[in-house]
């Protein structure tokens, strides 16, 4: 509808959008497949190796083709259409739960296999993420920007609500390839979502250039803002210090005596994540969005030292309330982060803007493997103290290098964004 606000719609602004619904609920069948699979590997991997570093390793597996691919795949989403990209990364990945379903059915899988896998999600999560962002902010107007964004955190983050209590019932009550094949199906009922959505137009205006010169374009883009390398680095501080956090649960469930509590963990962070998102949509055009994002990290990382400290003293309920809590607060402070890269960046540059935001991300999983060395070596408990106290120490300290962006009254307006020639000019690529 015309002249319509996110103010005026609230948080719901953005599901008057047709096409938004579908992509909404295509994030919400893919996000579930992930969360289940997450939720299978971090089983299958602690049943065959009770070692922490194993999940770790695992869990790296998934960030080391972002760590390669991220740029060159937010690069090819620009000059691409981007549903058929969305749609073809899905059905590749629905082929590989059947595969890993198999396996695990003919007593075949291996710890190098899982790996072999998670290298191929990280591969087609390479180029659906910043396919999924791009096409987002295509299909919506630059007021309902934020609330569209936090919405789709919400779609994600319900998934870790729902999705591991429905993996848990499979692993259960049918069986652990059981999941693995009903992620399939929920990608094949992603990829059919995705295909309602009209095609993209974005990038059929866009000037034809090297692959490299796109790369390089929009890096330098990146790098000359000075408020999106202040939001990157932010945004790094959470992939390095506060998320890797969730692959340390199915060892600190089993420390606890509790294996079978790990989808329920993971459910009451995703209820906070839930909360936090729903409160950041609401929040709306707030003026001093920085400085709440400074906030919910302080709160983030106290609540990760509570979650060390309060489950060695109180047992579950003292997990179960900080988990919320780290919840709530990590994902507040993101949703923020990525609110404001994509409003600030320029249209043309949002597909390789997310995916250098993504490559920061690919440091969460790398992370998780120190901190498993940590936490086998001290406990999970006192891993989380550390970690905790380590966030707490980043945020203040990356709060206090750019003062005027993060306690101005007002948020900080930066000049508008160049051409793609003007970033790529030889003489800018000089500097």
């Amino acid at each position: 509808m015309a002249g319509v606000t996110a103010r005026s719609g609230g948080a719901f602004v953005a599901f008057r959008n047709p096409n938004f619904k579908w992509h909404w609920f295509s994030t919400l069948a893919s996000f579930s497949a992930m969360q289940m699979q997450g939720i299978a590997l971090g089983i299958l991997g602690w049943e065959m190796s009770h070692s922490y570093t194993v999940v770790g390793i695992l869990q790296a597996a998934f960030a080391l083709p972002m760590a390669i691919l991220a740029l060159p795949g937010g690069a090819l989403v620009d000059r691409m259409e981007k549903r058929r990209v969305i749609a073809f990364s899905q059905a590749l990945l629905a082929i590989l739960g059947v595969a890993t379903a198999a396996l695990i059915q003919a007593d075949l899988i291996t710890i190098v296999l899982l790996f072999a896998g998670g290298l191929v999600q990280g591969a087609m999560f390479s180029v659906n993420g910043p396919a999924r962002m791009a096409l987002l902010t295509e299909m919506v107007r630059p007021a309902e920007l934020s609330a569209a964004i936090s919405m789709q955190n919400i779609a994600m983050n319900s998934t870790r609500v729902i999705a591991p209590a429905i993996a848990g019932l499979f692993i259960a009550f049918v069986s652990i390839q059981g999941a693995y094949y009903l992620t399939a199906v929920l990608y094949v009922v992603c990829v059919a979502m995705i295909l309602q959505v009209p095609r993209s137009f974005g990038h059929v205006d866009r000037p034809k250039a090297p692959l490299l010169s796109d790369i390089r374009a929009g890096v330098g883009y990146v790098a000359r803002d000075r408020m999106l390398r202040s939001l990157m680095l932010s945004g790094l501080s959470v992939a390095l210090f506060i998320m890797p956090y969730q692959v340390m649960l199915p060892g600190f469930a089993g420390s606890l005596g509790h294996s079978e509590l790990l989808g329920p963990m993971v459910a009451v962070s995703g209820v906070g994540g839930l909360v936090g998102a729903f409160t950041v949509a609401s929040i709306g055009q707030h003026p001093r969005k920085p400085y709440l994002q400074f906030l919910f990290g302080l709160t983030a990382g106290a609540a990760l030292i509570a979650l060390g400290l309060l489950s060695t003293r109180f047992g579950l309920p003292g997990a179960f309330v900080s988990l919320g809590v780290v919840g709530a607060a990590s994902m507040s402070y993101m949703t923020l982060n990525q609110t404001m890269l994509m409003t600030e960046a320029a249209a043309q540059f949002r597909g390789r803007v997310t995916s250098i935001s993504m490559l920061t991300f690919s440091a969460m999983p790398l992370m998780a493997l120190p901190l498993g060395v940590l936490a086998d070596s001290i406990g999970g408990a006192g891993a989380f103290a550390v970690q905790g106290s380590i966030v707490l120490c980043v945020i203040i300290v990356l709060a206090f290098m750019n003062r005027a962006h993060t306690f101005a009254r007002r948020t900080v307006t930066p000049p508008p964004a160049p051409s793609e020639v003007e970033v790529a000019s030889p003489q800018e690529s000089r500097v």
